[in-house]
């Protein structure tokens, strides 16, 4: 038994004192499904700050025919960039019965995305139906927009989305309420392969220079003025009068006033929380509101982030993961937006020291109607992961699952196939990819397999599954509740976890309850409007 396995099982002894569960929940079917996607990260031995962030991954229907499908991002190498360059990788989903399958279609999409990526935001910015896909790169950013025969056209060239700089993250938002969907571009350091530093780690060895080496770069936002055109108004909206070296990204309206606001990751400095102020821009209240740093007043290195309201009290909470040593942050939302530290109340505090996280979610685990955590981890320094074995891989760390246990704390899973294998993961996606009710999960690893793990946990409970639209588009940022029960809501959203767009479409699980529920949907414009009642077990189309 190797060195590494030996400590996770003392590490499993000590948290089954404090509490841990066996279940089963996912089960990886990376090879039967036939998912055969490699990431390349181009490492040479020079330690790249670059090389070790990416990459996400993203689903989206490219075609129409209601299954998600997969965007592979890739990177490639650092340098020679002019040379063959391996592209993205777009994989049609084709289940059935026999199980989850997919197949590459990237010629068939007509997509050659040959830029070094590291995350992927999806939106329809043309509002013609069909989803289109931003890709975040270390270099000039991408548009490709979805034609609606199943294949892309590159407009990046004139949509105004290039940007010079090191971009890592993006969320589709309409944040002047003007029914067309904006974008906000998460940029990370100035780090250039010309420019590279050699740093050395706290064991005074070479290492992956920490983020601090290099001038964090301000973060853009660009306002969609014409059906795919955007015009950068960071200055003007205030965005750019802070700088953070951001990572992750995710909208919502965190005071309840009808406008969208934003929450930035920031790796190591403190978060930001850009409340939206109409007109008048884009306010940073993170501090004032208690999301900026953690309960103990210190910065953190946030990578992966989401929002949801996990304690069903009507407001929305904030998850981040951070990097080992620091332990991952929730912050619980007091109402109207104000935030409390609430990581040890929750049981999660202990269980994520020794990690570092980046893709990461809420999701109904097990159909039962409280929202349950994953966290994809891998590490970032070579040091400080020097526990890991011979045969491991230098940054490799094993994932983690919680499971809710309805009184507002997490029990973590131990023996899940999720958890097991020792990679080095990045981005996650959430979808329901076999239409079965349950979130499936796909796992981006850095310089390895992209996973697929299928849910098998729902144990016979009941689920109501939507896709809620605004005419032709999906309705971003619509709010559903089970009427009888205005606490459990959901919003419509693909943005969120790290670099990764998720499935747009709402599962709400039920447990046993057979009863047919009513669907409250507010829309964005504030509107309101009941369906049902509607069949259980099963996936309903609201429009507007």
């Amino acid at each position: 038994m190797t060195s590494s396995r030996i400590g996770f099982f003392l590490y499993a002894l000590i948290l089954s004192l404090t509490g841990c569960i066996k279940a089963e929940i996912f089960r990886d079917v990376t090879g039967s499904s036939d998912m055969d996607f490699v990431h390349e990260n181009g490492e040479q031995g020079l330690l790249w700050l670059a090389e070790i962030l990416g990459p996400g991954v993203g689903v989206l229907d490219v075609d129409g025919d209601d299954f998600l499908d997969i965007w592979a991002v890739q990177g490639g190498p650092l340098l020679n960039r002019h040379e063959s360059l391996p592209s993205d990788q777009v994989f049609k989903n084709i289940s059935s019965d026999d199980g989850l399958q997919f197949r590459s279609i990237t010629d068939e999409a007509n997509v050659e995305a040959t830029g070094y990526g590291m995350g992927i935001a999806t939106g329809d910015v043309d509002r013609d139906g069909d989803v289109d896909v931003f890709l975040a790169n270390f270099g000039a950013n991408e548009l490709w927009i979805n034609r609606g025969d199943g294949s892309f056209s590159e407009m990046h060239k004139v949509s105004g989305l290039a940007g010079e700089e090191w971009s890592v993250a993006g969320s589709f938002v309409d944040v002047d309420r003007d029914q067309a969907l904006d974008l906000y571009v998460v940029n990370y350091v100035g780090f250039k392969t010309a420019i590279h530093k050699e740093c050395l780690g706290i064991s005074l060895k070479p290492d992956y220079c920490a983020p601090t080496a290099y001038r964090p770069s301000p973060d853009k936002l660009y306002l969609n003025i014409d059906g795919g055109i955007f015009q950068d108004r960071s200055k003007s909206l205030n965005i750019q009068s802070r700088v953070g070296g951001g990572l992750g990204v995710i909208s919502a309206d965190f005071d309840d006033d009808g406008l969208i606001d934003l929450y930035v990751a920031n790796d190591p400095t403190a978060n930001f929380l850009w409340r939206n102020l109409g007109s008048d821009g884009f306010q940073d209240v993170a501090l004032i509101t208690g999301s900026a740093v953690n309960g103990d007043g210190k910065s953190e290195a946030s990578m992966g982030v989401d929002v949801r309201d996990f304690d069903q009290d009507c407001d929305m909470d904030l998850f981040m993961t951070n990097l080992t040593s620091e332990t991952n942050t929730l912050f619980r939302n007091s109402g109207k937006g104000w935030f409390l530290d609430a990581t040890n109340r929750a049981k999660l505090g202990a269980s994520s020291y020794p990690y570092t996280g980046f893709g990461t979610g809420w999701i109904d685990l097990d159909l039962d109607g409280d929202l349950d955590l994953l966290v994809a981890n891998g590490a970032v320094s070579l040091n400080a992961n020097e526990s890991r074995s011979e045969e491991e891989l230098p940054l490799g760390q094993r994932n983690q699952l919680w499971l809710n246990d309805g009184q507002g704390q997490f029990v973590e899973v131990l023996d899940d196939e999720f958890v097991l294998d020792t990679e080095v993961s990045r981005g996650v996606a959430f979808a329901d990819l076999d239409n079965d009710g349950d979130i499936d999960v796909l796992v981006a690893n850095n310089g390895g397999p992209l996973r697929v793990f299928e849910n098998v946990k729902a144990d016979g409970n009941n689920w109501i599954g939507l896709t809620v639209k605004d005419r032709d588009s999906y309705a971003y940022h619509a709010k559903l509740s089970i009427v009888g029960e205005p606490c459990v809501s959901r919003v419509v959203r693909t943005d969120g976890s790290y670099a990764s767009a998720n499935d747009p479409r709402v599962v709400f699980g039920l447990g046993k309850t057979v009863e047919e529920p009513k669907i409250s949907v507010t829309w964005p414009d504030g509107e309101a409007q009941t369906f049902g009642p509607l069949t259980i077990n099963q996936y309903h189309v609201l429009t507007r």
